[in-house]
């Protein structure tokens, strides 16, 4: 019997591949973001679903990339708190460094009200230090408040595949296999048997492929398969931190943990 890894493999397998510098029509630092939660078992179809509209990308042969990140906090957890109030405008700061070529950046993304992301980033040949150079430090403070005062928060990484559609000037992420320690702790799986993905377009377009497919599966449940709003930075946080508040964030937590719940289910 074919696993779930080989079914996923195979149809990854049957997209046409396209490579890192052919993104550069696609890079959207500027976008809009909507994000979608669903067990690892649909994905071999949520990829067959996408034959004739999107490419996967393809970083030195792999179509299936290992990010890891580094975030940092300023004291108080500014940047926490204002995902968990559900502030309109909220930043993130963090190292993310991809495996498949040993590239690494400093990145500042924000998230602006009406919706739209901005990401602004710099190459760092650091990789993950908790140390910022001058030239990093530099690169925050015209861009985020008491820069000097960030310190690492949190470590942990996932496995991207990454889909592009030229035509449609999007791009769809899933992310799965994730993982998150908090500082000074211990590494542990996150959100097991689900799979995150994020679609990434200019303007919102709900009649994207992979959005039509979702709407068209009669077995969602609870949040899986429909439009949330979640931060896997913040998830992690809450399931690495007992003691911090939910507040408006703490029902969305609550599905997820349903769903992963659900989703284990799917895969005994």
């Amino acid at each position: 019997m074919n696993t779930l890894n080989d079914r996923l493999t195979a149809a990854i397998a049957a997209l046409p591949t396209t490579e890192l510098g052919a993104l550069n029509a696609v890079q959207l630092m500027r976008r809009f973001d909507t994000k979608y939660v669903v067990p690892e078992t649909w994905l071999p179809q949520l990829m067959e679903s996408m034959s004739g509209h999107a490419h996967v990308l393809s970083v030195e042969g792999d179509v299936e990339c290992r990010y890891d990140n580094l975030y940092f906090e300023l004291p108080g957890d500014r940047f926490l708190q204002d995902h968990l109030r559900g502030k309109a405008r909220r930043m993130k700061v963090r190292k993310r460094r991809y495996a498949s070529n040993n590239m690494a950046f400093l990145e500042v993304k924000e998230r602006l009200p009406g919706g739209r992301t901005e990401k602004e980033r710099i190459a760092t040949s650091h990789g993950l230090s908790s140390s910022l150079s001058a030239d990093e430090q530099a690169f925050l403070t015209s861009r985020v408040r008491h820069s000097e005062d960030l310190m690492p928060s949190l470590s942990g990484g996932f496995y991207r595949t990454t889909l592009v559609d030229f035509d449609r000037n999007e791009r769809v992420t899933v992310d799965r296999t994730l993982n998150a320690a908090a500082m000074g702790g211990e590494d542990a799986p996150l959100l097991q048997g689900l799979a995150v993905i994020e679609v990434k377009q200019p303007r919102p377009d709900r009649y994207s492929p992979i959005q039509l497919w979702l709407r068209s599966l009669n077995d969602r449940k609870g949040i899986i398969g429909r439009e949330t709003s979640m931060s896997k930075y913040t998830v992690a946080r809450l399931a690495r931190d007992g003691n911090i508040a939910g507040r408006a964030y703490l029902a969305t937590y609550r599905r997820l943990i349903n769903a992963q719940s659900w989703a284990g289910d799917l895969q005994a």
